[in-house]
């Protein structure tokens, strides 16, 4: 399901701003972009996502702002930076060159400096990023929430369109038997013409057609399913793989009514049939 949710947070110099956006996917791909100063926070990070979504893409972008932090955590190596000074002046009286040397000179050496960050800073960081995710994670869930409400309310929808269906068929499947009946004993009478027509030869056809045509299993399954749909489309919790399940399962049902009919009307019936479970099978793409 498609939601987006951002969080913010800062403590100690550090702050953080997470950004989290679901797309949709058939498992729980969790991606995650940060600094990488914080690569170690991933896994941590992955995990408490996780916890809370059980389905979809999920993408999870971290941006640090810690420049106040790292000004109290710089330090300068001032040994190095003497062993440096030293150096220079052995090269600038082998070269013969001319000038002071100067403080200037040296900051060009980058590994002079360095952000060392204890323990405790690592927790507070740890800490702004826990809480701007639980944001980012809270806004994006209810996002979905909202979004959820509106797609059960569509799947409801055409799942008693569904219903509806499947009750015409049902009450269609008995005269077709009838109608085949009345068409044979029609076609058998023309081509006989004044000749007594054989009853129980029509009667064997007939009773042919019938078993071969019997859709009343696929009826009940198909009905039986609808319920089971139903149901979890009131449930709580993720259940997007069981409607997922019961669609496949529905879509059987139903091909194998299209496949054993011959008659026009259940026909088209089966074609309104599909064309809502193929919405069905758009939408449960978006469902946890």
């Amino acid at each position: 399901m498609t939601a987006f949710g951002r969080g913010e947070a800062g403590a100690d110099g550090y702050r953080f701003t997470i950004e989290l956006r679901t797309l949709n996917h058939r498992f729980c791909d969790i991606r995650i972009k940060l600094p990488r100063k914080y690569s170690d926070f991933e896994e941590d990070i992955k995990k408490r996502v996780s916890s809370k979504f059980s389905r979809g893409r999920i993408e999870v972008s971290v941006l640090a702002d810690d420049t106040l932090d790292k000004v109290q955590h710089l330090t300068v190596d001032t040994e190095l930076a003497k062993t440096y000074k030293r150096l220079l002046l052995i090269l600038q009286e082998e070269l013969g060159l001319e000038g002071d040397l100067r403080l200037e000179s040296l900051l060009n050496f980058r590994d002079l400096f360095a952000f060392q960050e204890d323990e405790e800073s690592r927790g507070k960081a740890w800490r702004a990023v826990e809480t701007a995710l639980d944001q980012a994670v809270s806004n994006c869930l209810l996002m979905r929430k909202e979004e959820g409400e509106a797609m059960t309310s569509d799947l409801s929808r055409r799942l008693h369109q569904l219903e509806v269906l499947t009750g015409e068929v049902e009450t269609r499947a008995p005269l077709v038997v009838q109608d085949v009946r009345d068409r044979l004993q029609k076609r058998i009478q023309d081509l006989l013409g004044e000749a007594e027509l054989d009853e129980a030869r029509l009667a064997q056809e007939v009773a042919f057609f019938a078993e071969k045509s019997d859709i009343n299993e696929e009826l009940v399954r198909l009905q039986s399913h609808i319920r089971q749909f139903s149901d979890l489309l009131e449930a709580e919790g993720p259940r997007g793989r069981q409607l997922e399940f019961l669609l496949q399962e529905m879509h059987r049902e139903v091909n194998t009514i299209g496949s054993k009919t011959n008659d026009l009307e259940i026909a088209q019936k089966v074609i309104q049939m599909k064309t809502e479970l193929e919405r069905f099978r758009e939408q449960l793409q978006n469902v946890e």
